[in-house]
């Protein structure tokens, strides 16, 4: 939150911090909860993709888009993360090197 940095008061950045990151959830005023709406959404989301043939949202979301399958992106994560993962250990180690 900008105005954060420009708050000298640590009281006042604590209460707009608390205020700012348990907006529209659980822990907030009542009337102002967002989660049964969010699984609400989920619901109809599942609903909508199995009157139209899909198993679950993802696969109707891919779809739409350039990955075939929900196999197919888990599987490219996985390839990623099998790549990445051995360069960024051996960054992380020369950086606490340093």
């Amino acid at each position: 939150i900008a105005a954060m940095s420009h708050m000298p008061n640590r009281t006042q950045r604590e209460s707009v911090y608390r205020a700012f990151i348990t907006r529209a959830s659980d822990v907030s005023d009542a009337e102002k909860d967002n989660v049964p709406l969010i699984y609400e959404i989920l619901s109809l989301k599942k609903q909508m993709s199995s009157m139209l043939g899909f198993d679950n949202y993802a696969e109707q979301s891919l779809a739409q888009k350039m990955a075939p399958t929900v196999e197919a992106v888990t599987e490219l994560t996985d390839l990623i993360a099998e790549k990445a993962l051995p360069a960024a250990r051996r960054e992380l180690d020369e950086i606490t090197e340093l």
